[in-house]
């Protein structure tokens, strides 16, 4: 159950997830076994995101994983909608986002022709999102110049 009314009345919600000056230095050195550790034990009950998400919604469980996209190999996405899950979400591990080109992330209800489009977001900027059982999907656009690092989750 969606708890926070701006999401509610919405498809996406902004907020910034406050990411630990660890994980920016582990980020820096492209430490990513450190950072999945980090999300890994987050994500459990009791954890920095599962508390910071419980805001957001209720839920039983959170799951992620690193996105590393980037140019000149990187191609569309498809439109999807994460089967069940209760939420979807991405945080920013993108240090210079005015550097990308592509890589935006697109919503829209089901079956309409138009969506939403929003840009990589600065580091620790978190988006959520509605999934499939609220009848919406998304995908995310090729990166045509330098890198996208992201945290997408789900929560179920």
């Amino acid at each position: 159950m969606i708890l926070s009314t701006e999401l509610d009345n919405s498809n996406i919600l902004e907020v910034t997830y406050p990411l630990p000056e660890k994980i920016i230095a582990e980020l820096r050195n492209q430490n990513w076994q450190s950072i999945d550790q980090y999300f890994l034990e987050a994500e459990r009950p009791g954890g920095a995101l599962f508390e910071f998400l419980r805001n957001y919604l209720t839920f039983e469980s959170i799951e992620h994983i690193i996105a590393i996209r980037s140019a000149p190999s990187d191609e569309d996405g498809i439109w999807h909608d994460d089967g069940s899950r209760i939420l979807g979400f991405t945080i920013s591990l993108t240090e210079k986002p005015e550097l990308i080109t592509g890589g935006e992330l697109r919503f829209k209800k089901k079956n309409d022709k138009e969506w939403q489009s929003v840009s990589t977001r600065k580091l620790g900027q978190m988006m959520l999102f509605k999934t499939g059982i609220y009848g919406f999907e998304h995908m995310v656009t090729a990166v045509t110049s330098s890198k996208r690092i992201i945290i997408a989750g789900w929560c179920s």
